[in-house]
């Protein structure tokens, strides 16, 4: 439910929009995953995975796995679990009905004690390696059930139904780094991943081989809930490139370069001072999760220069901070940096927090404004976000410490 007020829902029913959104994402999901479920038959599905997996984290150790696949065959399948291709192209309405149109079968496993005597996880794993769609066939012991599942980290989950058997049919597309990294069982899992990142492999597809257990030594191998997964590799690359942009001259200038996709706009300011990284997130009235707040909720997070995060930190946080690390390595500058992320209303229901790494990203691939003073920077944000910026400066301790801080520069003559 996404309306903090069960209530809302109970009488709209979808139809009167009495929670303010464009569309009801219930509605809009359950009438996709209904579709889907009518294709089945004999409760066998054959499909092309993208590749595709949600490991669940409830009940640790013992958890579900649910590899996911359209009903459809060929390169098509891709776009089903490709945020890369996804930003900037699709609507939130069309992330949610892709989503919603996969068939999920679950199985109950236990992270450590089947992932070496499993037929099952075997097959998912053959699965996940793969680059590109893998055709599989699965049988279900029942028609799948639509299912409500949204959240802030993870992708959309559609329909679901316990699984009997799957099996791989096609050939897996396993580029020469998946595959050495894979069969090594002697390299740890944080290397494992920097070895894969370093060579161009995509940070979604380390994310699926972590979180199948195909990553780390022998013995320590083990099934990781998606969740814990995509915040473990965004934490291990933005260290692994923390410790690049460390050694990089700070930036000359300040710099300010903005991104905004499904109801978020970012603004990303560069300041020409040694590394620090803070966060102020701002829930306008009628995004997701703020209910019927009538006032902003803000919050912040940061880091100093040595790395240690200080604040309630999520997933989000660390998405953000992968993707300005990638920026600063491109520059090969460092610098301090403040990013304003704004939700707005038109974010009425949440969809996973690649979209925020991936619009970093984007940010970061255009020409960045160079505002001559504190104050022109202030008045160009103030242009662009809904909140007043006074509250953004009130609450951002880089801000703060940029204004009031003393530097010995000003009382040593040149």
């Amino acid at each position: 439910m996404i309306e903090s007020s069960r209530n809302i829902c109970v009488i709209c029913k979808g139809s009167r929009r009495l929670c303010g959104r464009p569309v009801c994402p219930i509605l809009l999901r359950f009438r996709e995953s209904v579709r889907v479920t009518m294709e089945i038959k004999n409760r066998v599905v054959y499909g092309a995975t993208p590749p595709s997996l949600v490991v669940g984290e409830r009940g640790y150790p013992r958890i579900s796995l649910f590899p996911a696949l359209p009903t459809l065959l060929g390169e098509e399948a891709k776009l089903y679990d490709n945020p890369e291709e996804w930003w900037g192209n699709l609507s939130l309405e069309d992330i949610i009905r892709l989503r919603a149109s996969m068939i999920y079968p679950s199985i109950k496993v236990h992270v450590k004690r089947d992932i070496r005597r499993s037929n099952v996880i075997d097959e998912i794993q053959w699965m996940i390696v793969s680059t590109k769609p893998v055709e599989s066939e699965i049988t279900l012991s029942r028609n799948p059930v639509p299912t409500l599942r949204f959240d802030e980290i993870i992708k959309p989950i559609g329909p679901s139904a316990p699984l009997t058997k799957l099996r791989v049919v096609g050939n897996p597309s396993v580029p020469k780094p998946v595959e050495r990294v894979v069969s090594s069982l002697d390299i740890r899992a944080r290397d494992a991943v920097i070895e894969l990142y370093k060579h161009g492999v995509s940070i979604y597809d380390i994310i699926r081989l972590f979180s199948a257990g195909a990553l780390g030594m022998h013995a320590n191998r083990r099934i990781v809930p998606t969740r814990w997964s995509i915040t473990a590799v965004d934490n291990i690359v933005g260290d692994y490139l923390l410790s690049k942009v460390k050694t990089f001259d700070r930036v000359d200038e300040v710099l300010l370069f903005h991104a905004e996709y499904l109801g978020n706009h970012f603004e990303i300011i560069l300041l020409p001072q040694s590394y620090s990284f803070e966060m102020i997130e701002v829930w306008l009235p009628g995004s997701v999760w703020t209910g019927r707040s009538k006032a902003p909720v803000i919050v912040e997070n940061y880091e100093l220069w040595d790395g240690r995060c200080r604040g309630p930190m999520d997933g989000g946080y660390y998405a953000i901070r992968t993707g300005i690390l990638e920026g600063l390595m491109g520059m090969r500058r460092q610098a301090t940096v403040v990013v304003v992320r704004e939700v707005r209303p038109e974010y009425f229901t949440p969809v996973g927090n690649w979209h925020i790494r991936e619009s970093i990203r984007r940010a970061f691939n255009v020409k960045p404004e160079k505002p001559s003073s504190f104050g022109e920077l202030l008045r160009i944000i103030s242009r662009r976000l809904k909140v007043d910026v006074g509250e953004i400066v009130s609450r951002s301790r880089i801000f703060r410490m940029w204004l009031c801080q003393e530097k010995l520069t000003k009382y040593i003559k040149p």
